[in-house]
């Protein structure tokens, strides 16, 4: 993971951002509400993966083994929560509650596929 993949993952993320923003704003235009405050939520999980590959840079310095490290160890981590989540919402039947953590867990598994990609490893 050197420099050059770490911009290129960036970017990605950023385009995503950008990408759910707009397709969230315009499903919001178009009165579909639940699809745009869907999008916010795959936004958001981009936004959060953006942060954390900051952080990993900061933290971890040059050390670009560390670097990815880190990232994927988060990757791991963070959607367990929500998987939890998903899983209680299942037993309480709440439907809505169960799309938005499968949103996150889609949106986790797009992300460590690209990084994956861009990092010339497999998952």
């Amino acid at each position: 993971m050197d420099r050059k993949n770490i911009s290129e993952f960036e970017l990605y993320l950023e385009e995503q951002i950008t990408a759910c923003k707009q397709r969230s704003k315009q499903f919001i235009a178009d009165d579909r509400m639940d699809e745009g405050n869907f999008e916010k939520v795959r936004g958001n999980v981009y936004e959060i993966f953006k942060t954390i590959l900051s952080v990993a840079e900061r933290v971890c310095g040059e050390d670009n083994l560390a670097k990815r490290r880190f990232f994927l160890q988060k990757a791991e981590q963070i959607p367990m929560s929500w998987i939890d989540s998903r899983e209680k919402a299942e037993q309480h039947g709440d439907v809505e509650k169960m799309h938005i953590e499968s949103i996150k867990l889609d949106t986790i598994r797009e992300i460590k596929a690209m990084c994956m990609q861009i990092w010339e490893e497999t998952t």
